[in-house]
C-alpha cells in the first residue's frame, strides 16, 4: 500500500466507512488514501506504537517517516520522539550481556582496588564497622544483592562483617603484613559486591578531605581522580546495557496503559526500574538480563501505579491484597451471578474480613466535591457537607461575645473572674475542672462550685436587659 506525502492527503468524511478491500483497490491509483474509523480512534501515538511494535528496525524507521496525519504546523509529540529513539536500539545477544557484565565488575573491582589503599576509605570502613556493631546499620543494607539463596549469597553478611572488621585493623600494620592484609580486603570485597551506596559515601569522604587543605588532600584527589575514572567505566557499561534493553521498558509499560498514569510517565518509571536492575545484575548467576529486569521495571511501573494512579493513594501493603479481593469478586459474581458479600469474598480469598473491607473502602473512586449531583448543575456535593470553618457571621458574633463577657465581668470581684476565667477558659485559656481550681485557690471543691453560681447568678441578674442574656440562657 502505497502511502502518499502529506500534501497530497485529503480527509473526507464520506469516505471514512471503506473497508480495507477497497482501500487496497486504490493503493495503485492516484486517489489518496484515508484512514478507517478504527484507526482514528486509537489515535495517532496508538496506531505508530502498534505498528513499530512488530516490525523490522528498517520498516519502523519508514513507517515513523512516512506518516503523515498531523497538519504541517504540528510538531511531532514527546512519544513520537521517543518511539524514533527506540526505534534504532538493537537487543543484546547473551555473549554481549556477559561482555558488557564482565566490564562492569573489571571496573567496580579496579575502582574498589584504588580506594581500598586511602586510610580515608579505610576510616569510613572502619566508622561502618562501628555502625553495624551498634546496630545503626543492617549489614544486608551494604550488600548489592542481600537476598540471594545461593550458598554463596547467604554467607555474604558474614563475610562482609569480617571484612569490615579487617579494613579497621588493617590500619595498625606496617609493611609486607598491610600489603597482604590489603590485598586480601580488596579481593574479599570484589567478591560481597558491595551497594553502590559505600561507594558514595567513600566518594563523599574524598572529597570532604580534598577540599579541606590537610596534609591528605593531595592523596586524597589523587585517590578521588582514579576512582572516578573507573566508575566511570563502569557507568558506560551500564549505560550500554540500559540503553539495549530501553524497547523493553516500552512494551511492558504498553500493558499498564489507562490506569490514571500517562505513558511516557510509566516509561519514565520503568527506566529507574531498569537502570536498578543494571546495577545488581550479576551475569555469572547464568539467566539473561532482560529476564532478570523484566521484574524490577513491573516493579517500579507497579509502584508507580499506586502512588501515582489514584487521588487517594494505595499502601504498597494492601495492593496484593486488593488482586486477591478483585479475583475472588470476579469469580464469585460469575459463579452466583449477582454481587458478592463482603464476608463471602473474605472466605473465598483467605484474607480477614477487616482488610476486605479496607480495601474496599480504598478502591472507591473518589467524587470531586465541586462536582454537580444532578444535570441541572444548580447543586454540588460539597454543598451539603458539613464544615468546621467559622462564617463571618459568626466570627463577628463571637468577639461580640467576647467583648460583652468581659464588661460583665468587671462587675465581679477578683476571685470570682478568676475562677470564671478558669472554669470556663476565658481570654485563651483551657477549661479547668472544680477540683483543679480548688487547688490553686487552696479551697475544696464545693467552695469553688459556690463561687462560681454565686458569679454566673450576678451575670444573669445585671445581663437580664442586655445581647449577653442570649448566650447565657443555656448556661
Amino acid at each position: 500500500m502505497a502511502l502518499k506525502t502529506k500534501s497530497s492527503i485529503s480527509l473526507r468524511q464520506g469516505e471514512l466507512h471503506r473497508n480495507e478491500s477497497e482501500l487496497e483497490a486504490h493503493a495503485g491509483s492516484s486517489a489518496t488514501l484515508r484512514p478507517s474509523m478504527e484507526q482514528e480512534n486509537r489515535g495517532p501515538v496508538s496506531s505508530l506504537a502498534e505498528a513499530l511494535a512488530g516490525s523490522s528496525p528498517a520498516s519502523r524507521v519508514r513507517a515513523l517517516r512516512e506518516r503523515e496525519v498531523e497538519p504541517d504546523f504540528a510538531s511531532p509529540d514527546a512519544t513520537d520522539l521517543y518511539l524514533a529513539e527506540l526505534s534504532g536500539s538493537q537487543p543484546l545477544t547473551r555473549d554481549g550481556e556477559i561482555d558488557l557484565g564482565r566490564r562492569i565488575e573489571a571496573a567496580e573491582d579496579a575502582s574498589l582496588r584504588t580506594w581500598v589503599r586511602s586510610p580515608i576509605a579505610l576510616r569510613v570502613l572502619a566508622s561502618l564497622a562501628d555502625d553495624v556493631q551498634a546496630g545503626r546499620v543492617v549489614i544486608q543494607d551494604l550488600l548489592l544483592n542481600p537476598d540471594a539463596d545461593d550458598p554463596a549469597g547467604q554467607a555474604a553478611p558474614l563475610r562482609l562483617a569480617q571484612l569490615l572488621q579487617l579494613a579497621r585493623s588493617v590500619m595498625t600494620l606496617t609493611g609486607s603484613n598491610a600489603e597482604a592484609a590489603l590485598e586480601g580486603l580488596a579481593a574479599g570485597l570484589c567478591e560481597v559486591r558491595l551497594d553502590p551506596s559505600v561507594g558514595d559515601r567513600i566518594t563523599q569522604a574524598l572529597r570532604d578531605v580534598a577540599r579541606s587543605g590537610s596534609p591528605e588532600s593531595e592523596g586524597a584527589t589523587s585517590t578521588l581522580r582514579a576512582f572516578s575514572k573507573a566508575r566511570a567505566g563502569s557507568a558506560r557499561a551500564k549505560a550500554e546495557l540500559v540503553q539495549a534493553n530501553l524497547r523493553l521498558v516500552m512494551a511492558t509499560a504498553r500493558h499498564y496503559q489507562r490506569r490514571g498514569v500517562p505513558l511516557l510517565d510509566l516509561v519514565q518509571e520503568g527506566n529507574l526500574g531498569l537502570m536498578r536492575a543494571a546495577d545488581k545484575f550479576d551475569y555469572r548467576r547464568g539467566y539473561r538480563f532482560s529476564t532478570y529486569a523484566g521484574w524490577w521495571i513491573k516493579q517500579a511501573i507497579e509502584r508507580a501505579l499506586l502512588y501515582q494512579g489514584r487521588i487517594v493513594k494505595m499502601p504498597v501493603h494492601l495492593a496484593d491484597s486488593r488482586r486477591k479481593v478483585l479475583r475472588s469478586r470476579k469469580a464469585l459474581s460469575q459463579e452466583h451471578a449477582r454481587e458478592p458479600s463482603p464476608e463471602e469474598i473474605a472466605e473465598h480469598s483467605g484474607l480477614p474480613l477487616a482488610k476486605v473491607k479496607a480495601v474496599r473502602d480504598l478502591s472507591m473512586e473518589p467524587i470531586s466535591l465541586d462536582a454537580p449531583i444532578d444535570e441541572e448543575g444548580d447543586a454540588r456535593y460539597g454543598d451539603f457537607l458539613p464544615s468546621d470553618t467559622v462564617t463571618p457571621d459568626e466570627a463577628l458574633a463571637q468577639r461580640r461575645m467576647m467583648e460583652q463577657t468581659r464588661d460583665l465581668l468587671e462587675g465581679l470581684t477578683p476571685r470570682e473572674r478568676e475562677v470564671l476565667r478558669l472554669r470556663y477558659g476565658l481570654d485563651g485559656e483551657t477549661d479547668h475542672t472544680l477540683e483543679e481550681i480548688g487547688r490553686s485557690f487552696s479551697l475544696s471543691r464545693e467552695r469553688i462550685r459556690q463561687i462560681e453560681s454565686k458569679a454566673l447568678e450576678k451575670l444573669r441578674s445585671r445581663s437580664r436587659d442586655r445581647h449577653l442574656a442570649t448566650y447565657l440562657d443555656g448556661t
